[in-house]
């Protein structure tokens, strides 16, 4: 009986045309030559085939179909579309107000409209209000002043005051001293390092530069003016609008500790 060899059987796999009819279970085709140990080495089997245990069909290239189907649209994992805060907030709005309409709530499309940070309302209600009283020993309402800069504010930190007057009744500043209120309140707010200006003649105020608010709370913090469970909570606040990067304090050597 003849003893096949196990390249002889390895090379049948995928019998040549060439090799003999009568004898169909062994390869009479001689290996490559000068090709070295990978001569009589068995076709390529790809990665997914090895892995599932799948034999590729016969007549394929197995190595170039994996490739091809790795690539494929079919061959990815579908993802689903996050939906946008928009989406998410009119869902929210027809399943508890289902009667109500669009054009029945306010929208910026409309135009009209300020950006300021999220934390604005309790930097002006907290922070201002704690900071003032550790810094001038009396309270103050400089926050409604504070924020009524923030909703003048056009870009790159400069707020416009057309009318002192307007913005004086928007703080909440009525009768004759309103004007002289809101003077005093922006000078607090300048003192504390929320702000600065530029006064024009007789004292009127038009230009306002607006600092980042969050060096302002972490400047407050540091020099003890403010405490530290007001700190960190609007360091919470921060983490959960995404920046709590601006609330990192830093180190003598310049780099940023977490709190």
């Amino acid at each position: 009986m003849r003893r096949f060899a196990c390249n002889d059987v390895l090379m049948n796999t995928n019998p040549s045309p060439l090799s003999n009819a009568a004898s169909p279970a062994v390869s009479s085709a001689p290996p490559l030559p000068n090709a070295g140990p990978f001569a009589n080495a068995p076709p390529a089997i790809p990665l997914t085939a090895a892995l599932t245990g799948a034999v590729p069909p016969e007549g394929t290239s197995p190595a170039v179909d994996s490739l091809e189907s790795l690539g494929s649209p079919s061959g990815r994992k579908k993802t689903r579309k996050r939906k946008t805060l928009a989406e998410y907030a009119k869902e929210i709005r027809e399943l508890h107000w289902p009667t109500v309409t669009g054009d029945q709530v306010w929208s910026s499309e409309t135009g009209g409209f300020a950006m300021l940070p999220r934390t604005a309302g309790m930097v002006a209600e907290v922070v201002i209000r704690e900071a003032h009283k550790k810094m001038f020993k009396a309270s103050s309402a400089a926050g409604t002043t504070y924020i009524t800069v923030w909703l003048h504010a056009q870009a790159c930190g400069v707020a416009r005051i057309d009318s002192e007057e307007d913005a004086a009744f928007e703080s909440g500043y009525g009768g004759e001293r309103g004007v002289t209120t809101f003077r005093r309140h922006l000078r607090t707010l300048k003192a504390m390092g929320f702000i600065d200006f530029v006064e024009e003649s007789r004292g009127r105020v038009k230009w306002i530069l607006i600092f980042n608010p969050y060096q302002v709370v972490k400047k407050l913090h540091e020099e003890g003016n403010l405490t530290t469970p007001t700190f960190r909570a609007v360091s919470e606040r921060a983490i959960g609008i995404g920046v709590s990067h601006e609330m990192q304090e830093e180190d003598e050597g310049g780099n940023d500790v977490a709190q």
